[in-house]
């Protein structure tokens, strides 16, 4: 697989499908226009609905090998969005000691915890403002 990639991050657990994915989709397409690749974790089995005894292993190990895959991390982590996003800040953290790119958008006058603050390259406060600024490490 390539490594030049950008990694959806963001949150999956407690959403439903569709607050799973929309933004996902949203930022592929928009992407792809530019011909960017992503990397969805939710084209995956959701480890809520797979019972065995390896399945979150398997998600977790898979999500690590998307990032070291990708050379930019969007990172969606707007309040507005429900959920509970602990995988995403460890995957932000993960991504961090790779030294990758690391893209987070966020609600306006949320709070900006500090890792944050250090963890990202930069920080957006709407989707198509961080979408753009992925795009500018493509050119």
């Amino acid at each position: 697989m390539k490594k030049n990639n950008v990694y959806l991050c963001g949150p999956i657990e407690g959403l439903t499908p569709e607050q799973q994915t929309k933004w996902r989709n949203d930022a592929t397409f928009y992407l792809r226009l530019n011909d960017i690749t992503t990397l969805d974790p939710c084209r995956r089995t959701n480890f809520a609905l797979d019972s065995s005894a390896f399945a979150a292993k398997r998600i977790f190990k898979s999500d690590l090998q998307d990032i070291s895959y990708s050379t930019v991390i969007l990172a969606n982590l707007c309040d507005s969005l429900p959920g509970r996003k602990w995988g995403s800040i460890a995957e932000i953290a993960h991504a961090h000691t790779q030294n990758k790119i690391i893209i987070v958008v966020m609600d306006e006058g949320q709070f900006m915890h500090p890792f944050i603050s250090c963890y990202a390259t930069e920080v957006h406060f709407s989707l198509n403002s961080a979408i753009n600024a992925v795009k500018e490490y493509y050119l």
